[in-house]
């Protein structure tokens, strides 16, 4: 008779071996009651390292090392109490596993509350969560691996495919991540090449190399008064160093001018019969957004930006170097203290251009510059498109550039 019940209970245990709670990543899930618990009973598992925020294995009565790497154990008995933590209550839940094929026992137990305590003479205190415990049930999480490996993955815009060689349970890669993530390993199936990466990043993180780029800037007209010598001057685009550059000239001016990250760079020379005037106080730029600021130029002190700065004039036949960056993105950083010293503190400058991707195109950004030519002030606008460029064009589909 005991032969049949034992029987039974090892049928009815193996038709549910994966029906049990788990949390995301394969581990303990906090339970509403003691008899939630028990389903963990039979279980097999295997402890792994903390890595999130949230994760530990201090104060659980338990210390991971390296001997325990590859080993499985079954769960024989989960207790739950009452009990109270920093003078709150709380429900322990205690854990007695035995390594499978050995005589080996492991003990720990996990809190379902948060509690932490702070001391200025041992820091903070943190016990472990029940809900958080770094352990992987190895049933269903073996379903879960064998579901994924050999999938193929792919990017509409990159030739390359992967192809997912392995899964695991590992850190998740961002700041002040709560736990661990299901990790994989991801093989480029023309290069050999492995990237690992959180699952959630598996659709684009390798990919990332391929569609690395960066935003620049292409002259796309010049905008200036009807009343001038001649109404439309000529522009070209002329590549210097490997830096596209663009020539624009009339009868006034030529200048050649081209933008980086932070400011506008140009080269203005006097083809005029007369001196010019450049009046810096009138220009402009209006940037991605729409907003409108006004620039500064070489020689002005960043703490000094917003005041009056002195026209330059520029004689027949001169020309002058100089640059354009627009005041409102100019800032001072404060920092930050270690110790008796500031680190990072200094005057900055954002980008004029898109720090992420917004598509391939992100709109037009503007310099004016106010010319002046005798009593008449020429108002110069140079309109940039601003779009994206692929580093390695060679590795993507051609039709998608």
């Amino acid at each position: 008779m005991k032969k049949l019940l034992f029987l039974c209970a090892l049928v009815l245990n193996m038709s549910s071996a994966f029906a049990f709670d788990t949390n995301s990543e394969f581990g303990f899930k906090q339970q509403s009651s003691l008899e939630g618990y028990q389903q963990y009973v039979g279980k097999c598992f295997y402890v792994r390292p903390a890595y999130g925020i949230l994760e530990t294995w201090e104060k659980s009565g338990f210390k991971y090392d390296k001997s325990y790497d590859g080993k499985t154990f079954t769960i024989t008995k989960v207790t739950v109490k009452n009990v109270k933590l920093n003078d709150k209550p709380n429900k322990e839940v205690a854990i007695i596993a035995v390594q499978d094929g050995s005589k080996r026992k492991i003990k720990f137990k996990g809190y379902e509350e948060v509690s932490v305590k702070a001391s200025l003479w041992t820091g903070v205190k943190q016990w472990p969560l029940i809900g958080r415990m770094p352990v992987v049930f190895t049933e269903p999480f073996s379903e879960y691996k064998q579901e994924l490996l050999g999938k193929t993955i792919s990017h509409e815009m990159v030739k390359d495919q992967y192809e997912i060689v392995d899964v695991f349970i590992g850190e998740d890669g961002k700041n002040k991540a709560a736990s661990a993530t299901r990790n994989v390993i991801v093989k480029n199936q023309r290069t050999a090449k492995t990237v690992t990466c959180p699952y959630s990043e598996v659709n684009t993180k390798p990919f990332a190399d391929a569609l690395e780029g960066s935003y620049k800037t292409a002259l796309i007209k010049v905008e200036k008064p009807e009343d001038t010598t001649n109404r439309y001057g000529e522009t070209k685009t002329i590549q210097d160093a490997g830096v596209d550059k663009y020539s624009y000239n009339d009868s006034i001016v030529d200048i050649t001018i081209y933008g980086t990250k932070e400011k506008l760079h140009f080269i203005l020379k006097n083809v005029s019969s007369h001196s010019l005037k450049l009046i810096w106080n009138e220009a402009a730029f209006v940037g991605l957004d729409g907003s409108t600021s006004k620039i500064m130029h070489v020689g002005v002190k960043y703490s000094e930006r917003e005041n009056d700065q002195p026209a330059t004039t520029i004689i027949k036949g001169a020309k002058i170097e100089d640059v354009a960056t627009p005041t409102a993105n100019v800032y001072y950083d404060e920092g930050y203290k270690v110790g008796y010293s500031t680190i990072g503190n200094g005057w900055k400058t954002k980008s004029m251009l898109p720090e992420e991707y917004k598509g391939k195109d992100a709109g037009e950004i503007r310099l004016m510059l106010p010319i002046q030519v005798k009593d008449v002030v020429n108002e110069y606008t140079f309109v940039f498109r601003v779009y994206y460029t692929y580093d390695h064009p060679e590795l993507l589909h051609a039709d998608k550039l």
